[in-house]
């Protein structure tokens, strides 16, 4: 391009894609005195909730469940005197059906989790709506190279280049928050899902005329 007269600009475009899975973490924990009876408390109930998803049919594949973590409480006011133990157990489960994100939500609170995390919405396959991104985005760049070409008293010419930024990351997963489950166990929790935006940045070089 050394010997012609360009431009260049930076574009952004976005699509919507409808989530087809999510991903919910949650934590199976316990404080107490004693290691032992602590850590056999979060161990059965962490058994009582991968019991349950499997009950929801989840595929073993789907649900992340790690050892449990054990971390010793000390007192510093009267030097290190250790007081008891946190121990907790940290879960996440992939559910492909999100009319079963519900009954996930309520199963684990009612198998034995006590901390809820949220729901982290994704799509599996995204490339529709990222190849839709990318056409705005040249689109949107195409447009504002024509304006400033316009202020300059130049006519916009031929694409010369186009790169898309890096790392610019995937379709952004809104996060549903804690979770607070209904008191009532006849009354199931409700789940609104919404929109996924895939969002693409360019950078593209035009000739001027």
């Amino acid at each position: 391009m050394a010997d012609k007269r360009w431009i260049s600009v930076f574009a952004t475009g976005e699509a919507s894609v409808a989530p087809d899975l999510a991903i919910v973490s949650f934590t199976v924990s316990a404080d107490g005195k004693e290691l032992a009876p602590t850590r056999d408390d979060v161990n059965t109930r962490a058994s009582a909730v991968l019991a349950r998803l499997r009950e929801l049919k989840l595929a073993d594949g789907d649900i992340n469940a790690p050892d449990v973590g054990i971390h010793p409480q000390y007192d510093y006011r009267k030097g290190q005197r250790l007081t008891g133990y946190r121990v907790e157990r940290r879960m996440t489960a992939r559910v492909r059906d999100l009319d079963q994100l519900g009954d996930v939500l309520d199963g684990v609170v009612s198998a034995g989790a006590n901390e809820v995390h949220g729901a982290q919405m994704g799509a599996a396959d995204p490339s529709a709506a990222e190849h839709e991104a990318l056409e705005a985005a040249v689109a949107a760049a195409q447009a504002k190279g024509a304006v400033l070409a316009a202020a300059a008293g130049v006519k916009l010419g031929d694409v010369l280049r186009i790169e898309e930024e890096a790392d610019f990351g995937g379709p952004s997963m809104p996060k549903m928050g804690m979770m607070r489950m209904a008191e009532s166990a006849d009354i199931a929790t409700e789940v609104a899902t919404g929109d996924l935006t895939v969002t693409r940045r360019i950078r593209a070089w035009f000739s001027l005329a």
